[in-house]
């Protein structure tokens, strides 16, 4: 095709998928042939390559995808003044292009049924129909999602059973690498918002029961853990368990707190002042926590007596209360009340400034909805006073009720 006409056709094509994306069926959906919005037409310099150009649109008409519309001032059939869309479909097919509202309305008969469980495929479907892409996809590309959405309800119906990522991958598809692409697709189901910040992979795999390895869970506090049938005392420093195996806790009569810890280096800091508070029980959650992970700190939270107080500290950003949205979930299912330990540190000064960037609105809107969810009053008033994000190891090392010099 004259590589004129073949321009003009495709932008008029992509003006007919961005009037689809508007919703404005109604609009006519037209091409000038002018300096501005087609140089190269003007720039024509041979009698034959304007020919040419011409043949190939008055094929498109007979077609009935488009209709020519000359300036008639330049004589019969000697200059165009525009083309005008006749019919979107049947100038794709002249193209041999799949058109945007035929990838869209394929995608929504790939996800029909599935809106129900998972509505952020409503919201993937409106904007791919506005002609922007959703995770680096579009709608042709509707089976990645379907595939993502097979492997989290893979994991749903696995009952908090975790499995390798790799060969769950094999089994699925033959790649044992394939899910690992697949992570920020599943992220947006996982979060239910496609405008959600984007998180590590292996909190994602975490969250549905995804492991690259077997979990080890590190404990540390005066508790005795039963674990494959073996009682074993933590009486220093910290040990470390495999979840699964993991059946009892005895705690001693001095404990006063159970504070779990989002990040390592926090955790084996505090390990090390241990004696600064003896009664304080203190478990790492590996960032996200894994679905065997929370088994055992329900376990834990029933092992331990009404009056203990349940805390937790992580990083101030939307991933980190995230992590605690969940571990308060367990705590409600052992009818207890989780609080959150040094989220809002003050005075912020400006020794915070390396470890802190800004908070999207995005990012506000998430904290503050688990926030409320949660009755975290004062953290939800300093994240929308501060709108920062500061990660844990930046943040003076405390005990609950108690600071550390």
């Amino acid at each position: 095709m004259n590589i004129v006409a073949a321009e003009a056709l495709k932008k008029l094509l992509q003006r007919a998928e961005n009037a689809f994306g508007n919703r404005s069926a109604e609009r006519v959906v037209a091409i000038r042939f002018s300096n501005e919005s087609l140089p190269r037409y003007a720039r024509i310099e041979t009698h034959a390559d304007k020919q040419s150009c011409h043949g190939d649109l008055q094929l498109a008409q007979r077609a009935g995808a488009i209709k020519i519309e000359w300036e008639r001032a330049a004589g019969d059939a000697n200059h165009i003044h525009r083309i005008v869309l006749t019919d979107g479909s049947v100038l794709a097919h002249f193209l041999g292009i799949v058109p945007r509202w035929q990838s869209v309305a394929l995608a929504a008969d790939l996800f029909a049924g599935r809106e129900t469980a998972y509505p952020v495929l409503k919201r993937v479907l409106e904007i791919w129909r506005s002609g922007a892409k959703v995770r680096a996809t579009g709608p042709e590309e509707a089976s990645v999602w379907d595939e993502a959405v097979r492997i989290v309800e893979h994991c749903s119906s696995q009952n908090r059973v975790e499995m390798p990522v790799r060969r769950l991958s094999a089994q699925f598809s033959g790649d044992s690498k394939r899910i690992e692409r697949l992570a920020p697709i599943i992220d947006v189901l996982v979060q239910g918002d496609v405008a959600a910040p984007s998180r590590d992979p292996e909190d994602v795999f975490n969250e549905i029961g995804l492991v690259k390895f077997p979990p080890t869970l590190l404990i540390a506090g005066a508790v005795e853990v039963t674990a494959d049938g073996r009682m074993v005392s933590v009486e220093s420093g910290y040990l470390g368990f495999p979840p699964s195996g993991i059946t009892k806790f005895s705690c001693a009569a001095g404990v006063t707190a159970l504070l779990t810890v989002e990040n390592l280096t926090t955790f084996h800091e505090l390990v090390s002042k241990r004696r600064d508070s003896p009664g304080t029980i203190l478990l790492y959650t590996g960032g996200m926590p894994s679905p065997s992970w929370k088994r055992v700190y329900r376990l834990l939270l029933n092992s331990i007596s009404k009056e203990t107080r349940i805390f937790h500290w992580g990083d101030i950003d939307a991933g980190g209360f995230r992590i605690a949205d969940h571990l308060a979930d367990c705590a409600d299912d052992a009818g207890r009340r989780l609080e959150l330990h040094s989220v809002f540190p003050e005075p912020l000064s400006e020794s915070f400034t390396p470890a802190r960037r800004v908070l999207t609105d995005i990012e506000v809107a998430t904290i503050e909805k688990i926030c409320v969810r949660r009755n975290w009053g004062e953290s939800r008033s300093w994240v929308l006073h501060h709108r920062v994000a500061v990660e844990q190891e930046s943040l003076v090392l405390t005990w609950p009720e108690l600071v550390l010099d």
